[in-house]
């Protein structure tokens, strides 16, 4: 009896710590230079602006306090977004994201263990495209046609 209970908390703790969820939004409002972000390709013709990556370093103080906004948002607005605006590009596609992730036991750990901080990073890298006549930014609902086809 108290042998399956054991397992099945075990099981729990293990397939517990195993799920991790970041999200990042990007402003819906186009206006104010905002740019669009894809994670795969458009169907619209684009001019490739070039590849870019932005990258930011800190520390989690106590397992779980992020001074530095090591998150995928911090990177995001204050890293990326600025350098599609460099380029004079509409947005970024084929974006990759990647970030540290430390389990749950650890973060405990490391906040038992204030005094050690735990290295955090978060990258996004991606395509800059600048928009040609006809060609629409994702998830606008416009529908391009290609010329010698109808809809």
């Amino acid at each position: 009896m108290w042998g399956r209970l054991v397992l099945v908390l075990g099981w729990v703790a293990v397939l517990g710590g195993c799920t991790t969820v970041d999200v990042a939004r990007v402003p819906a409002d186009r206006s104010s230079r905002g740019v669009f972000v894809s994670t795969s390709d458009i169907p619209g013709p684009y001019k490739s602006m070039g590849v870019v990556q932005a990258t930011r370093r800190g520390v989690l103080l106590f397992g779980f306090a992020d001074p530095a906004g090591t998150d995928l948002q911090g990177t995001l607005e204050e890293q990326l977004m600025p350098q599609i605006w460099n380029m004079g590009g509409d947005g970024v596609i084929n974006v990759r994201f990647q970030q540290t992730q430390y389990t749950l036991p650890t973060r405990i750990l490391f906040a038992i263990l204030f005094f050690l901080p735990l290295p955090n990073e978060a990258t996004l890298t991606g395509e800059v495209v600048k928009l040609e006549p006809g060609g629409a930014p994702p998830g606008t609902g416009t529908v391009t046609s290609v010329p010698g086809t109808s809809l």
